[in-house]
Formats: C-alpha cells, sequence, structure tokens
C-alpha cells in the first residue's frame, strides 16, 4: 500500500510507446509520470523536458533510488525487459512491462519466481484487455448477448517492409511476429474463451530467420478459434465472435478498439462492417455507420487518449491496493500465451 492515492510513475525508455504512456497518463485518473530513465542522459532529459514536473535519470537504478516515484513502466525493447524488470523486483518496486513480457518462456519464469519471493508487483502491459469496449463486450457475451460460442477469430497484420537490421526482424532484437503482434489475440482469445485445450500452428520464416506470419488453430472446449499475424500483408485486424444468435465484431483495429458491434449474421458483419484499410472497406464501414440497418447494434466507448490510460489505471489501483498482480491479466496470462508461441515456433517453419 502507498502513503498517497496519487502512484508516480517513472518510464524506463525514450522511444515511441514511452512517449504514448506519457501521453494518456494524462487521462488516468490517479497516476502521475514523474520521472524518465535513459541510458543516455541527453535522451532522458529530451524526454522529461517535454513533461511538466518529470525529472530524466541517466540509469533506471538511480530512478528507482531517487524516491520520486512508486512504479516503473519498462518501454525498453524486450531483449531487455527481462534484466530491468529484475532489477525493479529485487528493489521491491512494483513494475509494468510492455508487452511482450520477455522475449522468450524461461525468462518470463524468471520474473514470475523472482516476483513470488520478493512479494513484487509485476505485469505485462496488455493494454487491449483493459479497453472499454473490450471489457464490455466480454461482460456482453457472458450475459449472452449472442448465445453460445461457436467460432471466434483474429487477423492482426500489416505490411512491413523487409530490413534485417530493422526490429522487426532483427532476432537479437527480439524480433518476430508472433512476438510482436500475435500475443494480443492470443491473449485476448484467452480473455474472451479460457484456456485452450489443444493449440496447432504453422509458421513462416524471413530471410533473417524470425517468423514473419503465423496462424494458429486453437480449440475451448466447443469453440473453435482461429488466430492470424503477419509481417507480409494488410489483415483485417478485426476480431469476429460467432454465436448463436448473432456475432459480434471488434475493429478494426481491435487493439484500439472504441466499440463493439453485434450483427446478425456473419454474411451481414462482412458486408456492412468488412474488415482492412482499403477504400471499399473504409466508405463500406462508414456507409454502414451513417444510416441506420436492420440487424445491427453498435456499442461505442469512446476515449480520449491513445487507450493506454486505462491499463494506467488497472495497474495504478493494484499498486495503491497492495496487490502482487492485477486480477484481469495475471503472470499466469502472460506465460500461457508465450507457452503457445513457444509451442508453434517448436516446429519447422513451412516453405513457400
Amino acid at each position: 500500500m502507498t502513503k498517497s492515492d496519487i502512484i508516480r510513475w517513472g518510464i524506463a525508455g525514450t522511444g515511441h510507446i514511452a512517449r504514448q504512456f506519457a501521453g494518456d497518463i494524462r487521462h488516468a485518473r490517479a497516476a502521475r509520470l514523474t520521472a524518465v530513465a535513459s541510458r543516455s542522459e541527453v535522451s532522458a532529459q529530451s524526454f522529461a523536458k517535454h513533461f511538466d514536473g518529470v525529472t530524466g535519470f541517466a540509469s533506471l537504478d538511480a530512478m528507482i533510488g531517487s524516491g520520486l516515484i512508486d512504479a516503473v513502466y519498462v518501454a525498453t525493447p524486450n531483449t531487455i525487459h527481462h534484466d530491468q524488470a529484475l532489477s525493479c523486483i529485487k528493489a521491491r518496486m512494483p513494475v509494468l512491462v510492455e508487452k511482450p513480457l520477455t522475449a522468450n518462456l524461461d525468462q518470463a519464469l524468471d520474473i514470475k519466481a523472482a516476483a513470488e519471493i520478493s512479494k513484487s508487483f509485476v505485469m505485462e502491459a496488455m493494454w487491449s484487455r483493459y479497453l472499454p469496449a473490450v471489457r464490455a463486450a466480454r461482460a456482453a457475451i457472458l450475459y449472452g448477448a449472442i448465445g453460445e460460442i461457436l467460432r471466434f477469430e483474429a487477423d492482426l497484420a500489416w505490411n512491413v517492409p523487409y530490413d534485417p537490421k530493422s526490429r522487426f526482424f532483427d532476432k537479437a532484437q527480439g524480433g518476430g511476429v508472433l512476438h510482436d503482434l500475435g500475443v494480443y489475440p492470443l491473449s485476448l482469445a484467452r480473455y474472451f474463451l479460457g484456456e485452450p485445450q489443444h493449440v496447432d500452428g504453422t509458421w513462416r520464416a524471413a530471410p533473417s530467420g524470425v517468423d514473419i506470419s503465423a496462424h494458429l488453430a486453437l480449440r475451448f472446449a466447443d469453440v473453435e478459434a482461429h488466430v492470424s499475424c503477419s509481417f507480409e500483408r494488410d489483415g483485417s485486424n478485426r476480431i469476429i465472435i460467432e454465436g448463436e444468435k448473432g456475432v459480434m465484431v471488434l475493429g478494426p483495429l481491435f487493439i484500439k478498439a472504441e466499440e463493439y458491434t453485434i450483427f446478425a449474421s456473419r454474411r451481414l458483419a462482412d458486408l456492412a462492417h468488412p474488415g482492412g484499410s482499403g477504400l471499399s472497406a473504409r466508405l463500406r464501414r462508414k456507409l454502414s455507420r451513417s444510416m441506420p440497418l436492420p440487424g445491427v447494434t453498435r456499442h461505442p466507448y469512446r476515449f480520449e487518449g491513445t487507450g493506454m490510460e486505462f491499463e494506467i489505471d488497472a495497474a495504478s489501483s493494484a499498486i495503491r491496493e497492495g496487490r502482487l498482480e492485477e486480477p484481469s491479466n495475471r503472470l499466469d496470462d502472460t506465460l500461457a500465451v508465450l507457452r503457445m508461441i513457444g509451442q508453434v515456433l517448436a516446429r519447422p517453419p513451412e516453405t513457400a
């Protein structure tokens, strides 16, 4: 339990995702940004000057020991998440780690073991789980809005030009589409459906050897689920949940969903609300929103920031209450996704 109702956050890292967090924390209810750390003091100071009341530090340890923060958000490349999370745990400093928690399952298990020993709060920043539309969609499903679930589909993909030096394709930088994109639909599949009884999958390798595309087939009791991710194409970027009484759609882009929509049928969903970013798809979605359609019910949940404010609120509340985990997103949830990814990547890649 902290001494204040306001959780003071420090950020490790100064890249794009760190700036997104710093912008969104302004919309959180009981959280404030007070510090940032980077390996470069110049970078830390440059970042800090853009945000009132933020102090820059040349190292994570210096920031942790400053007395200016109650928690750390790790926004560095995933190859150093392990060491930085352990540094926070050693200092009994609550830590929120950007997804993926680590570059592999063994590192994640290290973090879980250390957190249990030191009784420290650790959470993966799977921010899409906390979006109001996603949480409302889950509640609607539990209340039977579309009846018994029959099928789940999630596709997250965009075309990334191949560059062996890019973090997306460089194994040394934690590259690979499953860790970068696949964690989102896999985490949300479990969030909606529970624990899969069977996991199967295939993947294709980039010239550098990392996974450039993947498809997973999952079985949740009586529900068939298909999850796809890729850097080779622009995808539908939707979640589609088919039930006995209707079809629920989140997105595009489902990882930043601001509404969920229920359609009377899959045919109507694909006609009125197709996935993708092409002109035709965008025009059809715009047209369907501009006129009432029979068999279509929209449930909007707009927000001010980019969507990270809700996980900031959730993590801050858990820390303030003295919890070791946030109940909606435990380390076991993170480990389960990393196990699925590891299971698929242990197989030989498909050939063209």
